[in-house]
């Protein structure tokens, strides 16, 4: 039996999709900064987590 979608579960997937917008446009002003590339690693891991957690509820 296929899980049906909630008005809950679309609301957090559209929540999810402005983080990770938001997390995109972070991460574009990180790189122009002069920071540790340690730190920009980790803000590009934390995006690309964002994005399978919502691929995950999108799809799951």
């Amino acid at each position: 039996m296929a899980k049906q979608n909630t008005p809950v579960a679309e609301e957090d997937i559209r929540m999810g999709r402005r983080v990770s917008r938001q997390v995109s446009v972070l991460l574009t002003e990180i790189e122009k900064e002069d920071v540790p590339d340690r730190l920009l690693q980790l803000a590009r891991d934390l995006q690309k987590a964002l994005n399978e957690k919502i691929d995950d509820r999108h799809t799951g």
